[in-house]
């Protein structure tokens, strides 16, 4: 598990990341810190869980986001644009970091001891869309699917019919439209190798919508949905505005999903069996797995495939395997070198057997379908 890493190594692990991504602010934030005990020390007061970069990282960005004063702002692209102020392309961004934790202590402090990280990436719905139209398909899309999503944060994920999607083929110009068209949240992604192999794309009918999380996020409150717009990275303004619509997509949603607060492993008897129907039940989750040691992620499993007692069940989730091992995830169809970094798409029907449907970014930028799923 991540978490037990050095906190130094964590936070060069997580520029690394960054980076690839396409990040720079943060990297170069992630590298000063890692050799700064007095500002690594303000994660002292997080759950072992929670003691990753990127709660004390959204810590300082909801500050500077709620308006307090300080040069740092002007280093973030975000706060820049939110605030109509010059962005600072000094390079000097570690110095103003250090800066900013020493003078702001007792609020990142407090902020660090009761807040939990929330990355509600609507991205990641150009994974679960395929994945939930592969599991529509199995019922000729003729029964009503239920979605219960776990670690759902503000529940955006559940609305995925809400959004257009556009996938382009890596090579060439082939390109294939879903959702809804038109919507202000737009998501495009690559399809690797070519955007046949994907299934077929339409939305599927939907029958309920629950979300579960530990600390579930009301998207209709100003504070709740600033900390969540605080997680993401400061100098990409694209995820940043996608998530800013989704916000302002579930405030306007006539019938909003429902949010159950709980514990995805203890709690999840309790809101799958209280979820109406006995028609197919999707129990979806992405990137909450990895917050799990490797046997709460064994009982996970099980207790997913237990719920298919009293109704179809299909486990859908979008991880990590490096970060999961305990769950079931079957090997990459390609043989690699080294350990299995992707983020996969895995589906587990109701005869138990697990498959490998896609490898993906873990924003939702690219996608690989393998052939034959």
């Amino acid at each position: 598990m991540l978490f037990e890493q050095p906190l130094p190594d964590h936070f060069r692990g997580f520029a690394a990341v960054v980076e690839r991504d396409g990040g720079t602010t943060y990297p170069a934030i992630c590298r000063a810190v890692a050799e700064d005990h007095e500002v690594l020390a303000l994660l002292d007061g997080a759950p072992l869980p929670q003691r990753r970069p990127l709660l004390l990282l959204a810590a300082v960005h909801f500050l500077l986001l709620s308006g307090v004063e300080h040069a740092l702002a002007s280093h973030y692209d975000t706060v820049a644009e939110v605030r109509g102020i010059p962005f600072d392309r000094s390079g000097a961004v570690t110095a103003a970091f250090a800066d900013f934790c020493r003078a702001h202590r007792p609020a990142l402090a407090e902020l660090i001891a009761t807040r939990t990280t929330q990355t509600n990436e609507v991205g990641r719905c150009t994974a679960l869309m395929p994945g939930l139209c592969h599991i529509a398909s199995i019922y000729g899309w003729q029964e009503p699917l239920s979605l219960l999503d776990l670690g759902t944060s503000a529940g955006l994920n559940l609305l995925f019919d809400d959004y257009s999607y556009t996938y382009r083929a890596a090579v060439g110009d082939d390109t294939l439209t879903a959702g809804a068209a038109g919507s202000a949240v737009a998501l495009e992604c690559t399809a690797r190798d070519d955007v046949g192999p994907l299934p077929e794309l339409r939305l599927p009918a939907m029958a309920a919508r629950v979300g579960l999380d530990l600390s579930p996020v009301d998207p209709f409150s100003d504070d709740a949905a600033l900390w969540l717009l605080a997680c993401q990275w400061p100098d990409n303004l694209q995820r940043f505005g996608r998530l800013r619509a989704a916000l302002a997509n579930v405030r306007a949603a006539a019938d909003p999903p429902r949010l159950e607060r709980g514990d995805m492993v203890t709690d999840l008897p309790r809101i799958a069996g209280a979820i109406p129907g006995g028609g197919p039940l999707v129990v979806f989750h992405s990137w909450v797995a990895a917050y799990l040691d490797e046997e709460q992620q064994r009982t996970l499993a099980r207790e997913v495939q237990a719920l298919g007692e009293t109704r179809p069940v299909h486990h859908l989730y979008c991880e990590s395997p490096f970060e999961t091992p305990g769950l079931p995830t079957p090997p990459s169809p390609v043989p690699r070198e080294g350990p299995d970094l992707a983020t996969v798409l895995v589906h587990i029907g109701p005869d138990g057997a697990p498959v490998r449907l896609a490898d993906t970014h873990p924003h939702g930028y690219w996608i690989r379908w393998w052939p034959g799923r």
